[in-house]
């Protein structure tokens, strides 16, 4: 059961439901949540509380299983993770909805909105990557701006995707839509291979990058990206990662009481991006071309 805060649009609402509705009519064999309607044949429920505001609720059906961010998984099951984006985006490239045009601070094309952000971070070493990978984002905009959009989910981290159990790294359920709209295709391909990036930095690409080169390979065997989309997933990493820490400084401020918790993977953050904005924009665009099997490149169009 899902009660909406009293401030999140109706509009917002109407439109995860309204996708959560299309994909068990276009891939009722995906594994995602359903809606569950009430009695009167309704998808959300207008309540008003006892302070007299009005909340949306849902109830949606529970998916069995355990998050990817609780167990180790192989390269195998990196390529599933692949895959399973690839399936979803093919089961939403049909859907369309009013709300799925709207804003949300996770787009990573709405990075520059962020810039204010940029003097809360007070380490003189993370504030001078984070400008340097906000110009270096700002610069590639227009590119990025006209690439392929579709409504995506978005969101495709480990957390939000449930393994069958701790020892079998099998997927069984793609969870938490709150994140989804219209954006572009390499956008959702990159958060979900961002997210497998490790957590202690070492300088060879090979290494480094191999995680997320897995998600990619599986993602291509199923999907395609073209050639432009392909070079601008290294850049699209990073201004992911810049996201990412800019809005943890800033929430970790404004929840000073939980600052350790909304700060626990920063370092690595820091360190992933740096790795990044260390490197020459030009190279950047190589990281992932050069390293598709030769399998996938029938993926890969101009």
């Amino acid at each position: 059961m899902k009660v909406e805060h009293p401030c999140e649009p109706r509009g917002d609402v109407a439109f995860q439901t309204a996708l959560l509705d299309d994909l068990q009519d276009r891939a009722p064999d995906l594994p995602v949540p359903r809606v569950i309607r009430t009695r009167h044949g309704a998808p959300i429920l207008v309540h008003t509380d006892r302070a007299g505001q009005e909340r949306q609720i849902r109830l949606l059906s529970y998916l069995e299983g355990v998050p990817l961010d609780h167990i180790p998984t192989s390269a195998a099951g990196r390529r599933r993770i692949g895959a399973q984006l690839a399936r979803l985006r093919h089961a939403l490239s049909g859907f369309s909805h009013p709300g799925g045009d709207r804003a949300v601070i996770w787009d990573v094309r709405r990075l520059p909105d962020l810039r204010p952000l940029l003097s809360l971070v007070e380490d003189p070493a993370h504030r001078a990557c984070a400008q340097a990978a906000m110009t270096r984002f700002i610069g590639l905009l227009p590119e990025i701006m006209g690439l392929r959009t579709q409504i995506l989910h978005n969101d495709f981290n480990r957390s939000n995707i449930l393994a069958r159990a701790q020892d079998d790294e099998t997927l069984a359920g793609i969870i938490d839509f709150g994140d989804a709209l219209r954006t572009a295709i390499a956008i959702d391909v990159s958060t979900a291979m961002v997210n497998q990036l490790p957590q202690n930095v070492t300088a060879d690409a090979a290494t480094f990058l191999s995680a997320p080169r897995d998600v990619l390979h599986g993602y291509l065997e199923h999907a395609d990206l073209h050639h432009a989309e392909v070079r601008m997933l290294g850049h699209l990493l990073m201004a992911r990662l810049l996201t990412r820490a800019l809005i943890t400084t800033w929430r970790a401020g404004v929840f000073s009481e939980n600052r350790a918790y909304i700060t626990r993977h920063s370092q690595a953050t820091w360190a992933q991006l740096a790795w990044f904005t260390a490197r020459d924009a030009d190279t950047v665009p190589d990281l992932f071309v050069s390293d598709i099997p030769t399998s996938n490149r029938m993926g890969c169009t101009a």
